[in-house]
């Protein structure tokens, strides 16, 4: 079983923009790995690896062979075509969900996806952490037919099924999406995209792995290019070939029991590591770091009713009346 999703020698670049007119802007980022694009290059920071701008129009760009450049862009375009056509042996959805809906209320999350070639028929938006499941064997390939968004501080994580065999390799996982890739401010992916339109990086965004794209690529202050070192080269690979001769074959291993840990977990997905480091998790350590939910708070009681106003002192009673005067006496009648 081939186990590399190769891609030729655009696996060189860390950000390649293949069109004749194609641009890369990358201010204040870090990159490690070259950087190829048809029209130009605009950088600023730390680079490791070469540059190779204008495609096609220089004999020697940098001291290089300009045809290096023109064999990777061949070599993504090669690529590209044939994860388009590649069947899916996962779910295929019309929806445009990929991961939780905004807010988090559907349980578990984050979702966990197993080794497999999924498929979204529209644009795919990622609102919360996705969760990768596997060993350095596995392949995940997500194909998109429109546009894929990763929305800000969420993050493509790499699990070991397995602790004694380790987790994915970003060269092993895909992101191929027909239309532009956008990441929000702070998200982290992990793999390779492989966009037919362009990719655009909010600020301090990632890409451990690659970026290559047949439009502009956009960086302000981000970080793009390999994180770990990449597993020994397979010689009887082809562009994503699943099979090789039977003596080259290797073992199959067991699958993985790894969704028991989300069946009846809370809605609240496990924090997300700092965004520069690598760490890798196993199926445990996210469950120990999942956080309870957090009590709920009191209800204040309600506001007494106003006071009514006081009532004005009573009125002193009237004094009793004075007795009527005696009627006056008659005068004497004189004597006869």
């Amino acid at each position: 079983m081939c186990s590399r999703a190769d891609i030729g020698t655009a696996g060189n670049f860390a950000i390649l923009a293949a069109g004749p007119t194609a641009y890369v802007v990358a201010i204040a980022s870090s990159v490690t790995g070259s950087i190829g694009a048809g029209a130009a290059i605009t950088f600023t920071g730390t680079h490791t690896g070469t540059s190779y701008p204008y495609g096609g129009t220089l004999a020697t760009v940098n001291g290089a062979p300009d045809s290096e450049l023109n064999i990777a862009i061949a070599d993504f375009r090669t690529a590209y075509n044939a994860v388009k056509t590649r069947t899916a042996t996962g779910a295929v959805t019309a929806s445009s969900l990929m991961g939780c809906p905004e807010p988090q209320t559907v349980p578990p999350c984050p979702i966990v996806y197993t080794p497999g070639t999924y498929e979204w028929l529209g644009v795919a938006n990622a609102y919360s952490d996705i969760v990768l499941v596997g060993g350095p064997d596995d392949v995940f390939v997500f194909k998109i037919k429109g546009f894929f968004t990763i929305a800000a501080l969420k993050e493509v994580r790499l699990v070991a099924a397995d602790a004694s065999v380790g987790p994915p390799v970003e060269s092993n996982v895909v992101w191929h999406a027909e239309n532009y890739v956008t990441m929000g401010a702070g998200a982290v992916i992990r793999g390779t995209i492989l966009s037919g339109a362009a990719i655009s990086f909010g600020a301090r965004a990632k890409v451990y792995g690659r970026a290559l794209c047949e439009g502009f690529v956009v960086v302000p202050a981000g970080v793009v290019g390999r994180r770990r070192a990449l597993p020994p080269p397979v010689t009887d690979c082809i562009l994503f070939e699943t099979t090789a001769p039977a003596a080259a074959r290797h073992s199959p291993r067991p699958p993985a029991r790894v969704h028991s840990i989300y069946s009846h977990r809370s809605s609240h997905a496990p924090p997300s590591p700092p965004l520069d480091t690598d760490e890798v998790y196993n199926l445990k350590e996210i469950a120990a770091r999942t956080p309870s939910p957090p009590p709920p708070s009191p209800r204040p009681p309600p506001p007494l009713p106003p006071a009514p106003p006081p009532s004005p002192p009573p009125s002193p009673a009237p004094p009793p009346p004075s007795p009527a005067p005696p009627p006056p006496r008659p005068p004497p009648r004189p004597p006869p």
